[in-house]
């Protein structure tokens, strides 16, 4: 299939946070291809809980939702371990998601951190093992759903300028980054 250059996505990433905070910070730009930013977003996840993926929602299906042909997640973790279901906001939302990650999740230590630190562990861990195995493509790992892995790679090549990612989530990545300094 081919994309036009202004295809419209949306990408997803938190912002940094202490581990005294009980929220963190996710951070949603609409664009249109690799460099016309439309809108970024924000909401307040709580910190290891279940809520991120309710929250990616609200942001997906804000006044952009019908331009947005793509969803581009910074992994599939937000604020420490609260997991988003991509495969459900895929189901709600019928728009592809694709989770980036800039190395090999090592889903061993994942998984070993969830049931060290979290009573609800089991349901955590069921989510991620019902996730797609992480692919590589170039120099970043995929996992994808809705969506090809060809297509998938056709849109992430489609929408970054000069870094390895999507332009979408670097831009939220560097507004995330911002609040690090706020007084």
């Amino acid at each position: 299939m081919e994309y036009k250059d202004e295809i419209g996505v949306i990408g997803i990433d938190d912002a940094p946070f202490n581990k005294s905070d009980k929220e963190a910070l996710i951070i949603g730009t609409y664009m249109r291809g690799n460099s016309i930013v439309d809108e970024i977003c924000f909401k307040k996840i709580e910190k290891d809980d279940f809520d991120s993926t309710e929250k990616i929602l609200k942001i997906v299906k804000d006044k952009h939702f019908t331009k947005i042909n793509a969803i581009f997640l910074d992994g599939v973790t937000f604020g420490g371990f609260n997991i988003a279901d991509i495969v459900k906001i895929y189901n709600e939302t019928k728009i592809p998601v694709i989770a980036i990650m800039e190395k090999e999740p090592d889903l061993l230590k994942i998984k070993s951190a969830l049931k060290k630190h979290f009573f609800e562990f089991p349901e955590k861990i069921e989510m991620l093992d019902s996730f797609p195995k992480p692919v590589p493509f170039e120099n970043i790992f995929i996992q994808n759903i809705g969506i090809n892995f060809e297509d998938a790679c056709k849109i992430i090549k489609k929408t970054r300028l000069r870094s390895k990612i999507p332009e979408c989530l670097r831009i939220s990545h560097i507004v995330g980054r911002g609040f690090l300094n706020i007084d």
